[in-house]
Order: C-alpha cells, then sequence, then structure tokens
C-alpha cells in the first residue's frame, strides 16, 4: 500500500513539474514572454521571486513589478507615468521626453537560466517648445536581466553619442511605486544614507529637517522604500561614483538616483548600472550593496550599555559568510567605543536572518553604530565594505540637531567620489586664440566690473576679446547653481583665462572642479576674486583646485578678517605693476585669511598681509593669482575702496594679460 502511495506521489510529481515547464515555470527557471498591452507589445520577466513588465511603447520602463515573496502585489500603481526605471534628462521639465516614448525592443538572450531585453532610442533632443542640442542623437540602450535563482532586477542603461559630435547631460533614473502596494503615507517609509546617518522619511512625519525630497549630502549609493507594517519593498543599487543626490519624491513615493553631468565625445559612452532588490522581513535598512541588505534595531538605557538586533538578507549575490564587525561610539566622545564581537551570518538567502548582540561603556545617548563588513563568496574571494548610523536614543531635541535647529550633532565623513570623466587624450589650454575668457559671478562679484577690464584686454587685439560670463544663483532644494559652465572639454580649453568669481564648491559641482584643475594643469590662466562666497566661504579648500592656486584658505567659514581701511601697497615690483596711479591710496576694509605656499609670490599687500599673490605650479602648467581683498564695506569720506580705485579696472586688465602669459603686453 505504501509502495502505492509513494508510486502515486512520485507519478503526480513529475506529472506537475513536466506540466510547469511546458508553461515555462519550471522550477528554478527565468521566462521571458511576449504580452499585448492596448494593442502594444510588452514583455514579462518572471522567475521564482519576481514578475514584472517591460513597455516599449511606454518609454521602455517596468509597468509592473510583484514581489512573490511580498504577496505578489501590484507595486506599480496603474496610472500613467508611474513605474521602475524610467529614463528623464535634468535639464528637461519633467516628464520630459522619454517617458512616455516608443522604444524599440530586442530580446538579447532567453535561456533557462537567463532573459536579456534590450530597449532602444534615439533622443530627439525637442520638449515642450524648447531645444535640447546638446541631447539630440544620442543613442539610449537600456537592458534588462533577470536570472534564475536571483531576486534582483539588473537594469544597464548605456548612452553614445554620434559619430561627429560630443554631447551633454545629466541623467535621472526615476522609480515611483507604492512599497506594499497601497499608499501608506504613514508606514510608507524611505531610507537613504547621508553624513547625518540614515534619512528615515514618510509624507508627513518628518522631524526638524523636513521632508527631505533631495538628500545632497548621501554617504553610498542606495535607497529603500519599505512598507513598513508589512516589511516590504524594494532597495535600488546605483553607483555611488556617479551620483550627485538623492531624490525622493515626497518623501515616500519614489526612489530616484540622480546622476552628475556626463560628458561624451564623438563615439564616447557612458553606462548606469542599476539593480533592483525585493526584500521582505525588513521594517527599516541600514545598510544595502551587491551583498547584502541589512536593517537594525537598537536600544540603549541612555547611559552606555543597551542592544542591536540586526537582519540580514542577501542581495544580488548570495555570499557564503558575510562577518559584521560592529562598534558603538559616543557622538559626544569619539574615543568612547563599545567594541562588540563579530556576528556571522552563514548561506545568506532571501529569508531574514537575525543576530542579537550587546554593548556596554558606549557613553550617553547619542551613538553612532560603526559596523565593516566582509562578504565571503562562494569562491572564497573577500569584499570588505563599512556603513554608519546616528542613533538617537535619549538624546533630548530627537533628532540630529543641535539646540541651533541648525547644526547636526554628528556629521560623519563622507566617502571621496571617483571621477571617471572621459577626457580628451592630449589637452592644452588657450586653443581659440588669446583674449579668450570665461567668467564666473558670483554675489557682489559686479563690485569688481570685471567686463571692463576685459574689454580692455582686446587694446592689442583689435578688438576682438572673446568672453562668456555666467552667474552663481540658489536653485532650491540643487542649492547653488551656475547658469552655464563649460562641460565640454573642447570647450573649456578654447579659453585661456578663468575668471573665478564667489563660485562655491556645490555651484561648480565635483565635475567642475575635476575640470577647472584639469584646465590649469592644461597651462590655463586663472584669477580667483576675493568676496563674500569666495576661499574660506566657498567649500573648495582642500579640493584638488585649490591645490592648484598660490594659497591655501582655512576651511573654517569665517577666515576674513577686518583691516580697517589700510592702504595696499606695492610688495614686489612686477611688470604687470607698471603705469599703474598709487597716488589714490586705494584701501581694503576686509580681507581673506589665506596661508602662501612655497611657490606663491606676494605682489601687494595689505597692512603686511597679502593682498595679491600669484604664482604657477611648476612651468607646464598655468599661471593662477588670488585676489584677497573682498569689494565690500563702506569707508569714510575721501577714502577709496580699492574697487572704486580710478586705475583697477587696468590692475585687473595686466593680471589677465599675465595669466594668459602675454608678457610681451608689459
Amino acid at each position: 500500500m505504501k509502495r502505492a502511495r509513494d508510486k502515486r506521489n512520485r507519478i503526480t510529481f513529475y506529472g506537475v513539474a513536466l506540466f510547469l515547464a511546458v508553461l515555462g515555470f519550471a522550477f528554478g527557471d527565468v521566462k521571458l514572454a511576449e504580452e499585448t498591452i492596448e494593442g502594444q507589445t510588452a514583455y514579462r520577466l518572471e522567475n521564482e521571486r519576481v514578475s514584472l513588465l517591460v513597455n516599449p511603447a511606454q518609454g521602455g520602463n517596468v509597468t509592473s513589478f510583484k514581489d512573490k515573496k511580498g504577496g505578489s502585489v501590484e507595486l506599480v500603481h496603474q496610472v500613467p507615468l508611474k513605474g521602475l526605471c524610467m529614463d528623464h534628462f535634468q535639464t528637461q521639465r519633467w516628464p520630459g521626453e522619454m517617458l512616455a516614448a516608443a522604444y524599440t525592443p530586442k530580446v538579447i538572450k532567453q535561456s533557462p537560466a537567463e532573459c536579456v531585453l534590450q530597449v532602444s532610442y534615439e533622443v530627439k533632443g525637442d520638449w515642450q517648445s524648447a531645444s535640447f542640442p546638446r541631447l539630440s542623437g544620442l543613442l539610449l540602450e537600456k537592458t534588462y536581466t533577470l536570472r534564475a535563482g536571483n531576486p534582483v532586477l539588473e537594469c544597464k542603461v548605456k548612452f553614445t553619442a554620434p559619430r561627429n559630435e560630443s554631447k551633454l547631460f545629466s541623467y535621472w533614473l526615476q522609480n515611483v511605486f507604492f512599497a506594499g502596494g497601497q499608499y501608506e503615507e504613514k508606514t510608507d517609509v524611505s531610507f537613504r544614507p547621508s553624513i547625518r546617518g540614515v534619512r528615515r522619511k514618510t509624507l508627513r512625519d518628518n522631524d526638524r529637517y523636513g521632508r527631505e525630497d533631495w538628500v545632497n549630502d548621501f554617504s553610498d549609493g542606495w535607497m529603500a522604500l519599505l512598507d513598513t507594517k508589512a516589511k516590504t519593498g524594494l532597495v535600488v543599487l546605483s553607483d555611488y561614483h556617479l551620483m550627485n543626490c538623492s531624490y525622493a519624491n515626497g518623501g515616500n513615493v519614489s526612489l530616484e538616483p540622480m546622476y552628475r553631468i556626463q560628458y561624451l565625445p564623438p563615439k564616447g559612452s557612458a553606462e548606469y548600472i542599476t539593480y533592483i532588490v525585493p526584500v521582505t522581513g525588513l521594517d527599516n535598512v541600514v545598510a544595502a550593496s551587491e551583498d547584502y541588505v541589512i536593517g537594525y534595531n537598537m536600544q540603549s538605557d541612555g547611559k552606555g550599555s543597551g542592544s542591536v538586533e540586526l537582519t540580514a538578507v542577501r542581495a544580488l549575490n548570495a555570499p557564503k559568510k558575510l562577518a559584521l564587525d560592529p562598534a558603538v561610539v559616543s557622538v559626544d566622545d569619539s574615543n568612547q567605543v563599545a567594541k562588540i564581537a563579530p556576528v556571522v551570518f552563514e548561506n545568506l538567502g532571501e529569508a531574514p536572518q537575525i543576530k542579537k548582540i550587546t554593548f556596554a561603556g558606549a557613553g550617553k545617548d547619542p551613538l553612532v553604530l560603526r559596523v565593516r563588513t566582509t562578504a565571503e563568496a562562494a569562491d572564497g574571494k573577500t569584499f570588505e565594505r563599512s556603513f554608519e548610523d546616528y542613533y538617537n536614543g535619549t538624546y533630548a531635541w530627537g533628532e540630529n540637531i543641535q539646540v541651533d535647529m541648525t547644526t547636526p550633532c554628528y556629521v560623519g565623513k563622507r566617502p571621496a567620489q571617483e571621477m571617471r570623466l572621459q577626457k580628451p587624450e592630449v589637452m592644452q589650454a588657450g586653443k581659440g586664440g588669446r583674449y579668450n575668457f570665461w567668467y564666473g559671478e558670483g554675489f557682489m562679484d559686479n563690485m569688481y566690473d570685471i567686463i571692463s577690464s576685459i574689454r580692455l584686454t582686446s587694446r592689442f587685439n583689435e578688438g576682438k576679446t572673446l568672453w562668456q560670463r555666467a552667474f552663481v544663483a540658489n536653485n532650491g532644494a540643487f542649492g547653488n547653481r551656475l547658469s552655464a559652465f563649460p562641460y565640454d572639454y573642447d570647450e573649456l580649453l578654447k579659453y585661456n583665462v578663468i575668471i573665478l568669481g564667489g563660485v562655491k564648491a556645490d555651484a561648480l559641482n565635483a565635475v567642475g572642479i575635476e575640470m577647472l584643475s584639469d584646465f590649469i594643469a592644461a597651462g590655463g590662466g586663472m584669477v580667483v576674486l576675493g568676496g563674500p562666497m569666495a576661499y574660506s566661504f566657498s567649500g573648495l579648500a582642500g579640493t584638488k583646485l585649490e591645490e592648484m592656486w598660490p594659497v591655501s584658505s582655512s576651511k573654517s567659514p569665517f577666515a576674513i578678517k577686518p583691516m580697517g581701511d589700510a592702504v595696499i601697497e606695492v610688495a614686489e615690483k612686477v611688470p604687470f605693476l607698471q603705469d599703474l596711479d598709487w597716488s589714490r591710496a586705494p584701501r581694503v576694509k576686509y580681507l581673506h585669511a589665506v596661508t602662501v605656499k612655497p611657490w606663491g609670490k606676494t605682489v601687494l599687500t595689505v597692512a603686511g598681509k597679502p593682498f595679491l599673490v600669484i604664482g604657477q605650479m611648476d612651468q607646464n602648467k598655468g599661471r593662477v593669482a588670488c585676489i584677497l581683498g573682498a569689494p565690500i564695506g563702506a569707508m569714510d569720506r575721501g577714502k577709496t575702496p580699492f574697487w572704486e580705485w580710478s586705475d583697477w579696472k587696468y590692475l585687473v586688465r595686466q593680471l589677465l594679460w599675465w595669466a594668459e602669459r602675454n608678457d610681451f603686453n608689459f
């Protein structure tokens, strides 16, 4: 009897397996199939964990996504302009030309182990009566990959410039969905890492920092949106080194990595790889990578003792072993550290694993949890990372903020972002001929009247001086921005001299800082102006660009000193100071405090302090001049502010000549 029952069970099992195999649902396999949606062909990608639909007629977006372990609920609200992996350019007003554009589909691979679908689109560069010539002709190829036995959807977006044109763009990948299938304004929570700790945001319950749709001080490339009640949701993994901002619309309805501006030379290309990771069993995320997604719950007695519960699941990879080496640190005293015994997760999979640990001697709240991770792959290779989070505990203000309601209690160190710019093999500034200037004008730089000096440089150029001017303005959540910048190396290297006014680091952004450094290294000159947004106020202290200057400024934002209307004096006679009338005794009210580098030369002083410092890092690099006076402050009648001195425009003109190596003009 038992044998007969076993035989029947085997027949039933094999019959079901054969039936599922015929349908393409064999255990562990992945399938790709066509479906018709409103008369258009869409593509269903499905494995044992997820089922999703890619619709080429709607921007090649993922218009349906279901996590089978999360209840198979629909995460994408079935209305237009909602979905995952939606393409957008930051220069086009939302929704932009691509979100509803028709893409061309192509099945790249279809096997039980892996299915690959590509959709492509040639950018038109026209949107809402506006033309974007730096975008037109870009080829966008978006490739989706789903593998058997893997919960993660890979999305690779590749942009390629035309054969004979360079292109310039800022890509924005949008994922708009409801974490639990239905929107819950209080329990749907976004998690984004920052140097102030993981930012946990909903639509309304948003502490003293507000909703924080834009997180500009992000410290890693992951973002998560969870239904914290159902303990389900998605994690989006992006390349940290390419990102410019971590954005979540409304605080908790989208996950949108915004990428840095990208220059492509003719035929050049750039790739953006994103992983969509479904998670269950977590009500928060404190860290995520290609190897893991980790959440935690921490408790303390407010006096330095407590416990930490760590929960981990796999991501793209399934580590054979994941070791966590945690420590709890006092915010008030960074030397007060409670070391905790390492914990190890074996054979990390899709089911959550939980480890609980205790600590003592960490000091009073608030605290910082710091963890070093080591993931060991099946082949024995190991991958080390680290993460941290601010823990408020019993701290009075309930958030990472001090009594002034502005300054954080704790700010961690942000990892340096690698610059992966596509640069010309050979760079030489000044390709556009002599007397070619670019001027970045910031707050109160108009007092310098730089344009008059630029126009005067044409004295030996038959009126052929060329110049471009850009302005700094505050752009809301994006912070300070320039109205224009030559983010194209071909364009940048046409200039002889860059005049840098009160342009702060966030206005230049990391790409601009890198390119200006390259400009000076390629022999281009620079004149740096003083003012209320310059030097220590600019955020450029310690950057690669400042390394090229003959002075270094303090990282303190208030390194500017009152000089009591002191008179400018010549410290060293140099050719470009000739024929200037010093009888009006030009004066300085405020002066930036700097340190002159060994290769810098102070040619003008104020009360013994540097006012004008010039230098050249080496003979192959460009000349740099730093004006350290600030054009601010009222003076007594009869005293002449330096920027109102009759010969000021001539001094600046001759300084521009010096910076572009036109020594024959003196």
